[in-house]
């Protein structure tokens, strides 16, 4: 029953990839992929970190922002650290941002950024406790001889054991819990104000988190970053080489030329190095994407890596106005993790432009910085394909690396990376990003105001208007369309201002559709609906010819559509009529659908020409309005509504709006 209970624990841990991290505790050195030591030759042990094993380098910054939360919660004021020490720090789920901190092999703790109180906070754990035992100045909470037992054997502190206490202690704080000679026995988070339990006689002072059951310190031999590379080199040149061999034997095998898809990350700055050595000979394109809101760090750091790194001739930039981005915003709201529009017409259209403007067969490989232990999207296939781009083949030389492999190699090839990164961004793509935990987006807020503000700015514009709780921006839920229920749990969210924030309404939406009641038995099947708003009419005069043959009524102001036993009246209000014949529901479906979507796409068009190359007959064009449909041209096929993010992303209610009204209709 036991065993079965661990399986179940396990199952929702995010297993993304081996853990790859050992240590040598002789030589005091973290080392990759291999439980033989490159220095010493001995065996060595894995270091148990949790899952996804997506372990990094601390920077110096890192470890300063460490010290100063030990400092905050302990009062510790001797630098138990020093900058320049092998720290590590393992991205472990969470509601927000966690960190495992690894000291020369040793778990520490961790630093986790609260989401209710919209800070970092430390829990140091038993190896981390005994590493301040002597400097505990603050938060700390003395019991008697008879309760350390029981704590150590994980019982809470009652507050009958408790014999002093930190007067400054409030409720939620991390404390150390210690015997009479300040031995610390016990980490524990109290669960009332030192003020509260001087006033009661019995109950829980502080929940055990950590009992120091063994107090074995092992002596750190102190070594430094130079010495961790020249341990690994060989490890780190070995898996270099068999990435450098992948892109060779792809390369082959498709028979394309390739590109190098570079976002001024980490992970691309590796892929491109690899790309240049595995081809030499091959007149690689790089690409990248300014995408309006890219950081404006990155911007610069492209250009001069591309002078540094001899590319600049190869290096194709295509960049997107920022108007493009804040237009979407004010039509749709800002972009969510589980509704990212904006990568479709801010990374995806161009870069097919890009491949189409390079390459005459307007294909090619494009090598992507993609690893594993990102996440579970992006742990399946080190080879595939977009549907939005299908003549680009995506590849991944690095998709089973860690971070840590990743710096090792930046390290070793002594590769000029991202600043940004010293600032402690874990993650750099555009800074509006939705993925960036809040934790990033307080970084923001330290490291660059101004756009921090243009942010604030926007996202309140969108709440007023819509009339969103204060929470949609303080609680950071702004960055979901449907709110986790990990992140509800945490914040204890009331059920109306979920409801309220989920029900967001966009700029224009097909606000009501459904049957007309009628009991003339002889009578057509009837659609009625509305659009909450109507203004490009001239233009749907054009484009509703991808739906059925159109004709206009200017002395009573309505489009009629016609196709074979579909009827379509849309009237300047935006209300509409749908008639039909006899039909199947898939094909009543698909038609509604196209109507709707050609409204919605016409009015909200923000001119990413995604479909322009799927047009085969070459019946689009556009201008400040957005596309325009030649009629004389258009076979109606579809494909431009396969590749529009307003058909694919932002109207999915509307769609299941359609299937439930198509589905009361009996055929």
């Amino acid at each position: 029953m036991q065993e079965k209970k661990k399986q179940k624990k396990k199952k929702n841990i995010p297993y993304l990839g081996k853990n790859i991290l050992y240590f040598c505790d002789d030589c005091c050195l973290p080392i990759v992929k291999s439980n033989i030591c490159p220095r010493c030759g001995k065996k060595i042990k894995r270091v148990p970190i949790t899952p996804p094993y997506d372990v990094r380098p601390a920077t110096k910054q890192d470890i300063k922002e460490i010290l100063r939360l030990i400092k905050q919660n302990f009062g510790v004021r001797k630098k138990i650290f020093s900058l320049n020490d092998v720290m590590l720090l393992n991205h472990v789920g969470s509601e927000d941002q966690m960190d495992e901190i690894v000291y020369y092999g040793n778990i520490i703790g961790i630093r986790r950024y609260d989401l209710v109180y919209r800070r970092w906070t430390i829990k140091l754990n038993a190896y981390g406790l005994l590493l301040i035992e002597k400097e505990i100045k603050k938060n700390w909470v003395i019991v008697d001889d008879g309760a350390i037992k029981n704590i150590l054997n994980g019982s809470n502190a009652l507050i009958p054991g408790i014999t002093c206490a930190d007067t400054r202690i409030k409720k939620d704080n991390y404390i150390a819990i210690l015997d009479k000679n300040r031995k610390v026995i016990a980490g524990g988070i109290a669960k009332i104000d030192e003020k509260e339990r001087r006033k009661q006689l019995r109950g829980t002072y502080a929940k055990n988190y950590i009992a120091v059951k063994n107090r074995t310190l092992r002596k750190i031999k102190k070594t430094t970053w130079e010495e961790v590379i020249e341990a690994n080199s060989s490890i780190i040149n070995d898996i270099s080489k068999e990435s450098i061999h992948f892109i060779r034997r792809i390369k082959d095998e498709l028979k394309l030329p390739v590109a190098v898809s570079f976002s001024g990350g980490k992970d691309s700055l590796v892929t491109l190095d690899l790309a240049l050595k595995a081809l030499p000979e091959e007149n690689l394109k790089i690409f990248f994407i300014d995408t309006g809101i890219e950081f404006p760090q990155t911007v610069s750091y492209v250009k001069k890596l591309s002078k540094k790194m001899n590319f600049k001739d190869n290096l194709k930039v295509k960049k997107v106005k920022t108007r493009i981005f804040w237009n979407a915003f004010q039509k749709f709201g800002p972009p969510g993790r589980d509704y990212r529009y904006c990568c479709k017409f801010a990374k995806l259209a161009p870069i097919r432009e890009l491949i189409l403007q390079n390459y005459p067969d307007g294909k090619c490989i494009s090598l992507v910085g993609q690893r594993r232990y990102e996440s579970y999207a992006r742990a399946t296939a080190d080879i595939w394909q977009n549907h939005y781009i299908p003549n680009q083949i995506n590849v991944s030389p690095i998709q089973n690396w860690t971070a840590l492999v990743i710096w090792l190699y930046i390290f070793l090839n002594k590769l000029p990376y991202n600043p940004l990164y010293e600032k402690q961004y874990e993650r750099i793509g555009c800074w509006v990003c939705p993925s960036s935990n809040l934790a990033q987006f307080d970084l923001l807020k330290s490291n660059n105001r101004k756009l921090y503000k243009k942010l604030s700015r926007e996202l309140e514009k969108w709440r007023k208007k819509k009339q969103l709780p204060k929470e949609y921006i303080s609680r950071g839920l702004w960055r979901f369309k449907h709110i986790p229920q990990k992140i509800r749990n945490v914040l204890t969210l009331d059920k109306t201002d979920i409801s309220i924030i989920e029900k967001r309404k966009l700029a224009i939406d097909l606000e009501e559709i459904d049957i007309e009641k009628s009991d003339c038995r002889i009578q057509q099947t009837t659609i009625l609906g509305s659009f909450s708003r109507v203004t490009k009419f001239e233009n749907l005069q054009n484009n509703l010819s991808m739906v059925g043959k159109v004709v206009k009524n200017n002395s009573l102001n309505f489009i009629q559509i016609k196709k074979s036993d579909f009827t379509v009246f849309l009237y300047l209000d935006g209300t509409f009529k749908l008639r039909l014949g006899k039909d199947n529901e898939k094909k009543l479906k698909n038609f509604v659908e196209k109507f709707v979507f050609s409204v919605l796409r016409t009015e909200e068009c923000l001119n990413c020409k995604l479909c322009f190359d799927e047009c085969k007959t070459h019946s689009l064009s556009f201008n400040n309005n957005g596309f325009i449909v030649d009629p004389s041209t258009c076979i109606q096929c579809g494909k431009c509504f396969d590749v529009c993010p307003i058909y694919t992303i932002t109207h999915q209610n509307t769609k299941e709006k359609i299937r439930n009204v198509v589905s009361k209709i009996n055929f």
